[in-house]
């Protein structure tokens, strides 16, 4: 398991915990109905729905050599000057220009922000962005995002082959997203209260832990996911409500939420973590509180656990897109170097098993870098149908309630 203590990990802590804080806006999407399934297979659920696509925007790329590129803030190398090397590195290579902005704070609010653009068939002054994996399939399923040139894109042919044949960015056979990094909701625990490295997600349930936890507030789905995994259900079960036994499933979550010391929404609070035996996490802010003196590890529970990956994809209907030059830089993201940068700059795991000899064994090992057997321990985020979506929101409304 993770040595959270480990030196490497310092250098991304601030980074890693920045980038899923963005996942604040997560709730109002679910709760919104917003999020529903794009019809395509393997992780997505299938669901009626369509909009009118806009145009594909004219590809300028021959002329107009600038990608515009908006970011998750920090979510990228940096410096001692503030400086990228990696935009640095691309334009030196491409003689291409980057104008990078970090203004995808969370998924919800881009997509407030660009929708009205997109749906008029307008410029967002953005090429390309990083997106969960879900998001990709709403914006296919809206008509939204631009088809890509595998051509463009050769290193993805040398993705890991969980990464590259996952279905999610797919619809009808034709991809429209490109994966780029990948990372857990995990189980971690304070050794200088639990002893032993738990070996159950049902720790969360032992009354003597009561009190001394934190979870998720503003992304429910992952504590039904973890309540059902708990009470035994697989992971071809706990994407679809019709699968769970409801009630049962409900009774597990209104106690993890009643017996939670505190909810977080985006992040957990490592400021807290003296206090606390146990936490759900994205796993770092347990890595800050071990860099104030704390002593936390990250559990590898019995029943597997969940994963996100975030995807590279390029809008539609925007103006003077540069769409060939934005496959070079989504086909740059992939290089060795910059899948060694996922790991040292943003504390999660590369979707290439190639980083060239830039990590040591133990970075790699502790990332699980080209390590396919891991990944497919794991259950990657799936497209859910709007039924279990609404579904699960509603169950986790009533495990609030709990707490009152």
């Amino acid at each position: 398991m993770p040595d959270l203590n480990d030196p490497l990990l310092t250098s991304f802590a601030r980074a890693a915990i920045s980038r899923r804080s963005a996942l604040t806006g997560f709730a109002a999407v679910a709760a919104a109905g917003l999020l529903t399934a794009c019809g395509s297979a393997g992780r997505n659920s299938t669901a009626s729905g369509s909009a009118a696509a806009p145009k594909a925007a004219e590809d300028l790329s021959d002329t107009d050599k600038v990608v515009n590129w908006s970011n998750w803030p920090e979510y990228i190398d940096i410096d001692d000057n503030g400086k990228h090397p990696s935009i640095d590195a691309f334009t030196k290579q491409t003689g291409i220009t980057v104008n990078y902005n970090e203004d995808y704070n969370d998924n919800d609010e881009f997509f407030a922000k660009v929708r009205p653009l997109l749906e008029a068939g307008q410029d967002t002054g953005r090429d390309t962005w990083v997106s969960t994996d879900w998001m990709v399939a709403r914006l296919i399923r809206l008509g939204y995002v631009q088809p890509l040139d595998y051509d463009n894109i050769p290193n993805l042919a040398r993705m890991m082959p969980v990464f590259r044949d996952d279905q999610t960015p797919f619809h009808n056979g034709v991809r429209y997203g490109v994966p780029y990094n990948c990372g857990p909701y995990g189980l971690a625990y304070n050794r200088d209260k639990v002893f032993e490295a738990p070996a159950s997600w049902n720790v969360l349930w032992d009354p003597q832990y009561a009190g001394q936890y934190t979870i998720n507030n503003n992304f429910p789905k992952v504590n039904v996911w973890i309540a059902a995994l708990a009470l035994g259900y697989g992971y071809e079960d706990i994407f679809d409500i019709n699968k769970l036994d409801r009630a049962r499933v409900q009774e597990k979550l209104n106690a993890l939420a009643k017996n939670a010391r505190s909810l977080w929404d985006g992040a957990a609070n490592p400021d807290e973590f003296p206090e606390l035996a146990l936490a759900t996490t994205w796993g770092f802010a347990a890595q800050a509180a071990n860099l104030k003196g704390g002593n936390w590890r990250l559990a590898t529970p019995a029943e597997g656990g969940t994963a996100w990956i975030d995807c590279w994809y390029l809008g539609a209907g925007t103006k003077d897109m540069t769409k060939t030059l934005a496959e070079e830089w989504i086909n740059f993201s992939l290089d060795p170097e910059r899948q060694a940068d996922v790991v040292k700059s943003q504390g999660v795991s590369p979707v290439m098993a190639d980083t060239g000899d830039l990590l040591n064994a133990e970075e790699k090992a502790m990332f699980h870098v080209g390590d396919e057997a891991y990944f497919k321990t794991v259950a990657l985020w799936r497209v859910l149908s709007e039924e279990t979506e609404q579904a699960f929101n509603a169950m986790w409304e009533e495990a609030r309630q709990q707490r009152q």
